[in-house]
């Protein structure tokens, strides 16, 4: 490992440049990920910040990519089957990195970069503010455990850099009460989502939608378009998204139809012409595709998850439900009236608005990266 940082540490330039920089480090680039990176690098690279960012490479992520270079220099990380292979590269491209740059700032986007990045940048011998963000990681849930163990362990690497921690969601922000410095951040909603003029289609169309989808989530959706798919009631149902053979299988059978979205406008678009949207299973991080079903104006049917209930208000902006039974309900109730349905279409896309809209994340971030900005 040695020589091999030696070579990358030979090839290495310094940048002259004087204008503080950052640098993330990535593993995956999912939705979630790329619904903070993204509005991120753009306002960063609005104050003039020089930013790079090494992350793996992956097909799946290629249009969420595609953007990141409009705002920074990305270096890939070729992926490999081997994981000892991939993240050994991983750790010789970000001293690489490190060394060429110089950053000032330093943020990692999920518990695998920061622990790689933690070990490069001792091993480079820099000092820089260090900033860590979760993204939904399952350090934070199932594997909560190993993740305090593996935090407690980088944090001591990441010394005498100054270090902070960026949640991207309030129900993250727990897990970080024992750090000295913290920040809640939550991801803005495109405003595409707010902007767009509401169209209901001529008849009820539920909605629902995502990247991934839990066998759960494809069986509770696939029963409730079963039970509501009497004829006389005229209900279409569609999955905007992602898809896999096992989802295409049960949906189709269900009567689901799915949708592969590209573009946030196209996105958008359809969400306007629903009626509702319905989250039939829990989330594990950010629920992205329901904020942004609120920012519509779609009032939600919901699964009661902690996820849930930190953006959904009972009664005002959707139902929390404890069944399958009681969605079919509140489904059954939004579809036949109206009036309840614009009220809570309304409530939902005001608080969105309020939450999540670009202005408070602008002014979040600058807070987060001050130190860094105005040298401090």
């Amino acid at each position: 490992m040695n020589a091999a940082l030696m070579d990358v540490c030979r090839d290495a330039t310094e940048d002259e440049s004087k204008v503080p920089r950052i640098l993330h480090l990535v593993a995956a680039v999912t939705d979630e990920v790329y619904s903070f990176l993204g509005p991120a690098l753009r306002e960063l690279s609005y104050m003039g910040r020089p930013q790079s960012i090494v992350l793996l490479d992956d097909e799946k992520a290629r249009k969420h990519i595609h953007h990141l270079q409009r705002h920074a220099e990305v270096v890939l990380v070729e992926k490999n089957r081997n994981k000892y292979v991939q993240y050994k590269d991983f750790y010789l491209l970000c001293c690489r990195e490190l060394l060429r740059s110089r950053p000032t700032t330093l943020h990692f986007h999920g518990i695998v970069p920061c622990v790689i990045g933690s070990l490069a940048l001792r091993r480079c011998g820099l000092q820089a503010k260090v900033l860590y963000s979760p993204h939904g990681s399952r350090s934070l849930s199932t594997l909560r455990l190993a993740g305090w163990l593996t935090m407690a362990l980088a944090r001591p690497l990441i010394r005498p850099a100054q270090s902070s921690a960026i949640a991207t969601f309030a129900l993250q922000s727990k897990a970080f009460e024992s750090w000295g410095s913290s920040h809640l951040i939550e991801s803005p909603v495109h405003d595409a989502f707010l902007n767009v003029p509401r169209a209901e289609s001529a008849h009820p169309l539920v909605l629902s939608g995502g990247t991934y989808a839990s066998i759960q989530a494809i069986e509770i959706l696939s029963q409730i378009a079963v039970l509501l798919s009497a004829e006389e009631l005229s209900i279409g149902f569609k999955w905007l998204g992602h898809m896999d053979k096992h989802m295409v299988r049960c949906f189709d059978a269900a009567g689901v139809r799915i949708v592969d979205i590209e573009r946030d406008s196209t996105h958008a678009a359809e969400l306007a012409a629903g009626w509702l949207y319905v989250a039939p299973w829990r989330t594990r991080g950010y629920p992205l595709f329901l904020i942004q079903a609120m920012a519509v104006g779609l009032p939600s049917v919901v699964m009661d998850t902690p996820q849930h209930r930190q953006v959904i208000e009972h009664g005002t902006t959707g139902f929390l439900c404890a069944t399958e039974d009681e969605m079919v309900r509140a489904i059954a109730l939004l579809i036949d009236d109206a009036g309840l349905r614009a009220r809570m279409g309304d409530a939902a896309r005001d608080a969105t608005r309020a939450r999540f809209g670009s202005l408070k994340f602008r002014s979040r971030l600058m807070n987060s990266y001050s130190s860094d900005l105005f040298g401090e």
